[in-house]
């Protein structure tokens, strides 16, 4: 703050001399608007402003800023402004605003050089919008009975409601949803200007000849009330006919498909061996029989001898899109030579490349290595084949092999590998399944997805870790929402130990039971909604998965042996808040698992550590470093890791719950191009076992109290941070440097300062992260 008072300044750059320019302009609304509404609507009239009014700012940090090339001042460009701004507000329902423009001069003058003097103006607009009108009654009068009887049945989907603010554009909206219901039920023809809407703000009734007196005097107190408060009718009509196949309802009649087009237009080249064939009164015209029948015909749902609908037009170029093995689709319609009500449809698709291949290399800092709590600098290498169009059914597939290395203390820490195979088939296999979902709509965006892949980690001095892994699902995008579903997935760990390792594992009781060879079979579910109404966003998801829960009923000796058995669930949520130039954004995270399967003669105790939970870091309680915070407010962690030497000590838990709030604002660019921003956030959280886990040699149940949750306490346990930081927006990804401080501590809970422990200014947790947290 002190920086920014003393040393942020204005400075215009490429200015003419000798002549006034625009310095600055501000645009400010007068009136009883919410904040909001106010902010939003000074932002619409801003961007009514001439050209000529609109100096352009670089900003740097905040702290400079540059006026370059600012325009020579002209009071035409002021009145051309107004103008533009009144047509806005008049378009918003605004009939009788009042805009005072008021112009300030200022000189800066230079003693050595006065031909450089700079004659500064500011221009600053008052806006009095007034009343916005709002609707009153609204009304159907279209003279087709066909379109009439449309309109009525579908009156609750209209835009227009009493009540709401009247504005061009909400008419507009209105216009289009006609149409398309028009489009939807046969209508091919309708257009936009079909429609007109009639507009009547003040009492007609007024100019009626034979009104007497006393009903004169009523209307004209009506009037008195709709200047305080005025609205408006609307009525929605149909134009003269004059094309008749405007109000003709049409049916589909033959449908021919080009399935392989050529983007680039042949039209020299004569192509010979064109394949036709036809099925379900589709014609497939093909130039190389790169695709089967069945894919094509079984998505278009345009269908012969259905009702035209533009809806189901729009479905098939969008399945075809989404499926990947085409770039490009159109649908056209002409009339039929069998019957005036009959439209023949022509689609033409035009397919991708088949096959690529990519080769990229990364550099990352690797937060989540579970062994040390030292942050690696890692080195891979991905080269990656995929396929669009695989047994000439659209099926993508894709292979990746990938390598790599982390540096470290000891140079080269670990070695990786890793080679995976995906197949996606774009359509719900096996194919009995479709009876299930009834409409064939609901398995458009579909799609059914076979992964396998295999690594290996070698962590040097400490274990060699080799896994397999197998699934099979669905995944599904519609609308604001989509589905993970995969019934089958297989993973299989085998670690093999150093000794060192091993005397590292016997300190932490929740490494020594999870980090084991293990076998996981279990079933995943992903359920995403996304929703956003004006300024407010919001994102949903749920997740859930069980392991071992059927094969370890059948198979005691499994059971028994390394099938992990446990349920997992988690709820992430997010809402954010975006105002003008600045965002408020909500988080809170829940989770928890529970192993219940057999050890020995025992039985499990906690998560494999691959699905267990873990806090701190630089997208969780960013005052701790990662897998630093827990459990509960037990102490073992920080006094066994000091009494061995290897402090600190890894953390992870059967428990999470975490809630976040943070404020996102600009402060400005970088090189005119690169976006500064900061934020100042809270987080509270923390991570639980499941119970005490008493049955370690390495621990005792009173070393470790506080470790398990429990409800009656859980809460006093939350840890709390707040800090700030910066990030550097590319545009096409995030860089962010965070700063935190420990504002509670739940291992000093018993503590009479409890609160802001040791806290010291130098004594935060810095944080780097690619991407915003939440």
């Amino acid at each position: 703050m002190v920086l920014t008072l003393l040393f942020s300044c204005t400075v215009p750059r490429h200015y003419q001399y000798h002549q006034p320019f625009v310095f600055a302009v501000n645009v400010k609304v007068e009136g009883n608007f919410p904040s909001g509404e106010k902010r939003d609507l000074e932002t619409r009239l801003s961007n009514q402003l001439d050209d000529s009014l609109r100096p352009q700012i670089v900003s740097i940090i905040g702290l400079y800023r540059k006026v370059m090339n600012p325009p020579v001042f002209d009071t035409a460009n002021i009145r051309r402004s107004i103008g533009f701004m009144n047509s806005l507000l008049n378009a918003l329902g605004y009939n009788t605003p009042a805009i005072k423009d008021t112009v300030r001069r200022d000189t800066v003058r230079f003693k050595k050089h006065p031909e450089r003097n700079e004659y500064r103006v500011t221009i600053d607009f008052t806006i009095y919008p007034g009343t916005q009108m709002r609707l009153d009654s609204i009304g159907f009068n279209l003279s087709t009975p066909a379109l009439q009887a449309l309109a009525l049945e579908h009156r609750k989907e209209s835009f227009l409601k009493k009540g709401l603010p009247y504005s061009k554009q909400l008419m507009s909206n209105e216009r289009d949803r006609l149409v398309n219901l028009f489009h939807n039920n046969g209508y091919y023809y309708f257009t936009k200007d079909d429609l007109v809407f009639f507009r009547d703000s003040v009492v007609s009734a007024l100019i009626d000849p034979n009104l007497d007196p006393f009903q004169q005097a009523a209307l004209l107190e009506e009037l008195k009330k709709k200047r305080e408060h005025p609205t408006i009718n609307v009525e929605v009509s149909e134009r003269p006919v004059h094309d008749s196949t405007h109000i003709t309802k049409y049916y589909v009649g033959h449908i021919n498909v080009y399935p392989d087009l050529p983007i680039i237009i042949e039209d020299t080249v004569t192509v010979s061996n064109i394949d036709t064939s036809a099925a379900r009164g589709i014609t497939l015209i093909s130039r190389a029989n790169k695709f089967k029948p069945w894919v094509i015909t079984d998505n278009v749902f345009v269908r012969p001898g259905s009702l035209y609908r533009q809806q189901n037009v729009i479905r098939t170029l969008n399945r075809f899109n989404q499926m990947g093995a085409w770039q490009q689709s159109t649908m056209s319609f002409t009339p039929s030579d069998s019957s005036d009500s009959v439209l023949d449809g022509t689609l033409k698709l035009y397919p991708a490349v088949k096959q690529f291949f990519n080769a990229d290399y990364e550099v990352a800092r690797n937060t989540n290595d579970i062994v040390t709590a030292t942050n690696l600098f890692g080195i891979n290498a991905n080269l990656g084949l995929r396929n669009r169009n695989a047994y000439k059914q659209s099926v993508l597939t894709s292979t990746t092999l990938r390598g790599g290395v982390e540096l470290g203390s000891d140079f080269i820490q670990t070695t990786q590998a890793s080679i995976s195979h995906t197949i996606s088939f774009p359509r719900l296999l096996p194919r009995q399944l479709r009876l299930l979902f009834g409409r064939q709509g609901r398995l458009d965006s579909l799609r059914s997805v076979v992964n396998v892949n295999a690594s290996y980690i070698d962590r040097h001095q400490f274990f060699t870790m080799r896994s397999i892994n197998g699934s099979f699902g669905w995944e599904r995008t519609w609308g604001n929402r989509s589905l993970l579903l995969r019934p089958i997935n297989i993973e299989y760990t085998q670690l093999s130990k150093t000794d060192s390792f091993n005397s590292y594992l016997q300190k932490v009781p929740s490494l020594n039971l999870a980090f084991k060879s293990g076998l996981v079979l279990s079933s995943q579910v992903v359920y995403k909604i996304f929703n956003k109404y004006g300024r407010h966003s919001d994102f949903v998801s749920f997740s859930g998965e069980s392991s071992g829960g059927l094969a370890g009923l059948i198979s005691r000796k499994l059971d028994e042996g390394a099938l992990w058995r446990f349920v997992k669930g988690e709820v992430d949520y997010r809402h954010h808040i975006d105002y003008r130039r600045s965002q408020l954004a909500f988080h809170a995270y829940a989770g928890a698992g529970w192993a219940y399967g057999r050890e020995g003669s025992g039985w499990e105790q906690t998560l494999p550590f691959y699905k267990a939970f873990f806090a701190g870091g630089p997208n969780s309680m960013r005052g701790w470093q990662v897998r630093q915070l827990g459990l509960g407010s037990s102490k073992f962690y920080d006094t066994a890791g000091k009494a061995s030497g290897t402090y600190p000590l890894d953390r992870f838990g059967d428990v999470q719950l975490e809630g976040n709030i943070e404020y996102r604002f600009p402060i400005g660019t970088l090189f005119n191009s690169v976006k500064v921003l900061s934020a100042i956030y809270v987080d509270a959280g923390n991570i639980w076992d499941r119970h005490v886990l008493i049955d370690s040699p390495a621990i005792t149940k009173e070393a470790d109290k506080g470790s398990d949750f429990q409800f009656n306490r859980f809460y006093r346990e939350f840890a709390v941070d707040a800090g700030t930081g910066l990030r550097f927006d590319f545009d096409w990804f995030i860089i962010r440097f965070d700063w935190a401080y420990k504002l509670k501590d739940p291992q000093r809970q018993d503590h009479s300062e409890s609160w802001f422990y040791d806290m010291q200014l130098f004594k935060g947790q810095f944080q780097l992260g690619i991407g915003y947290p939440f």
